[in-house]
C-alpha cells in the first residue's frame, strides 16, 4: 500500500525514542539512588525492561549514558532558571529568585538533580560542562553583586564561586535524594541567608 513504509518507519522511530527515553529515566533514577559508579548497565536494562544490548544501540557505553543524563539535567536546570524574570531585580530579590529556580528544579526533577549535583559525576569528563556552567553562573552573579554594592568588594569571585558551587552541590544533591528531609521554603531560605549574610558588606 502506498505510504505504508513511511508509517512503519515512523512507528519504529517512535518506539526507539520511547525506549531511549525509558532507559534515560531509569538510568537517572538508579544513578541517583545508588551512584553512577555502582550502577551497572545490566541493572539499568532490567529496570527499563530491555536487553543490555539495547542500551548499546542507543548509547556508546555507561559513560555515554551518564553524559546524556547530565545533559538532560543541565537542560532542565537552564529552563527553570530561564523562567525567572531577573532583569529588573537586584540584591536579595535577585538572589532569592535564582535560589527558587534551583529549588524548583530539584523539587520537580529530584533524580536529575541528585545526578547533576553529585561531586563524583561533576568530576568526570561527562560532568565538565555542567560543572563549568555552575561555576560561571555563580561567578557572574558574584561579580554583578560586587558591582552593585550588595556584596563585599574584597572577595575573590573565582574562589567564592567554587565555595558556593560546593554548597549548592551538597544541599541540592542531598535534597534531591531526600526530598522529605526539608521543605522547599527551608532550602530556599537557607541558601539565601548563607549567600546574602555571608557576603554582605561589613561582614
Amino acid at each position: 500500500m502506498e505510504g505504508q513504509p513511511e508509517k512503519t518507519t515512523n512507528a519504529r522511530e517512535r518506539s526507539q525514542q520511547a525506549t531511549r527515553a525509558r532507559i534515560l529515566t531509569e538510568a537517572a533514577r538508579l544513578f541517583a539512588e545508588s551512584g553512577s559508579k555502582s550502577t551497572t548497565t545490566k541493572v539499568i536494562a532490567e529496570a527499563a525492561g530491555v536487553a543490555v544490548g539495547t542500551i548499546y544501540l542507543h548509547f556508546k557505553d555507561k559513560d555515554g549514558l551518564l553524559k546524556e543524563v547530565l545533559k538532560t539535567a543541565l537542560t532542565r536546570l537552564k529552563q527553570e532558571l530561564g523562567k525567572q524574570p531577573t532583569g529588573s531585580l537586584s540584591g536579595p530579590d535577585l538572589v532569592r529568585t535564582k535560589m527558587e529556580a534551583l529549588a524548583d528544579f530539584t523539587h520537580r526533577f529530584p533524580h536529575l538533580a541528585a545526578v547533576l549535583f553529585d561531586p563524583a559525576n561533576l568530576g568526570t569528563p561527562a560532568g565538565r560542562e555542567a560543572h563549568a556552567f555552575l561555576l560561571k553562573s555563580q561567578e557572574n552573579g558574584l561579580m554583578a553583586g560586587i558591582s552593585a554594592g550588595y556584596y563585599r568588594g574584597d572577595i575573590h569571585s573565582g574562589l567564592v564561586a567554587r565555595a558556593m558551587v560546593g554548597i549548592l552541590v551538597e544541599v541540592l544533591g542531598w535534597w534531591g535524594r531526600n526530598p522529605q528531609a526539608a521543605t522547599r521554603s527551608e532550602v530556599i531560605e537557607t541558601l539565601v541567608e548563607m549567600r546574602m549574610n555571608g557576603l554582605k558588606p561589613g561582614v
